[in-house]
């Protein structure tokens, strides 16, 4: 069972926060007294997540960007700054899984399944890009990218998806180590959420071609036991309180709820090489 002191207050911002595991996570994190800058491209459901969160009793803004635009970035990056001064905590939550990208990989139309990569990959390069760049003047700062289904296990007819994800989970940790090499203090995390229900599960679920390709989906979603977003809330707590800061680089599933007894052996963790992806041969 996770013990917290909830840290102190902390700018997070969260991309992709207009829906979905995003949605959740900026209501979850503002309950814990954090600032929330929720960012996104539909700025109506930007306004109405802030209103929710503010009405509970939070503190959150919004800024409208498109994550696969570099400049768009860059801009709401500095706008932010100037609005609040510093972000502590950036939030890669962007992610896709498009029904046109599901299915016999030398089925689908090239385009799309390197869209989906683009679309869980690339936006999360630009947003760590984005938020180092923000985060050096003060030397410090957390970068959380959130991995799924594929890294710890093949992810038949979802290869872009799944490939998307692992390289994301490796990048995690060549940027932490890259970070460690010129004596920055701004940590880089990854982890999974694991299947929680919302709409988009519940549409993607119930589309045709996850019912043809990935019938296990329905299975769990009907009958199985799903993933309680409020384990992923505690352990994005735990990776920007400071503790697990040794840990860099590492991935973790919310599911596991292991997060404290890695903090409390963090050196055999470290030793051992666990939670990092490797080859074993």
């Amino acid at each position: 069972m996770y013990r917290y002191t909830y840290t102190q207050m902390k700018n997070i911002l969260i991309t992709g926060a207009s829906g979905g595991v995003g949605g959740m996570l900026a209501k979850g994190l503002a309950k814990n007294g954090h600032h929330i800058i929720c960012l996104g491209r539909k700025e109506d459901r930007l306004i109405k997540l802030v209103e929710v969160i503010k009405a509970r009793g939070g503190s959150a803004s919004h800024v409208v960007a498109d994550m696969m635009d570099e400049k768009a970035i860059q801009h709401a990056g500095e706008s932010i700054i100037q609005d609040v001064g510093s972000i502590e905590v950036w939030i890669n939550n962007v992610g896709v899984n498009n029904h046109n990208a599901i299915g016999p990989s030398w089925e689908l139309e090239a385009k799309n399944w390197w869209t989906e990569v683009s679309l869980n990959l690339y936006t999360a390069y630009l947003g760590s890009m984005a938020a180092i760049r923000l985060m050096k003047g003060k030397d410090y700062g957390y970068i959380i990218n959130l991995g799924g289904g594929g890294v710890q296990k093949p992810k038949p007819f979802g290869s872009a998806y799944g490939a998307a994800k692992t390289a994301l989970v490796k990048f995690s940790e060549s940027l932490n180590l890259e970070l460690e090499a010129e004596g920055l203090g701004i940590k880089v995390f990854a982890f999974n959420p694991g299947f929680i229900r919302n709409e988009r599960t519940e549409i993607l679920v119930e589309s045709e071609v996850a019912r043809t390709y990935m019938p296990e989906l329905e299975q769990i979603l009907k009958y199985g036991q799903m993933s309680d977003p409020q384990d992923s809330i505690d352990l994005i707590e735990a990776l920007i309180s400071g503790r697990a800061d040794q840990l860099g680089g590492r991935y973790f599933f919310a599911d596991d709820k292991n997060i404290e007894e890695a903090i409390l052996k963090k050196e055999v963790f470290v030793k051992k090489g666990k939670n990092l992806l490797r080859v074993n041969v």
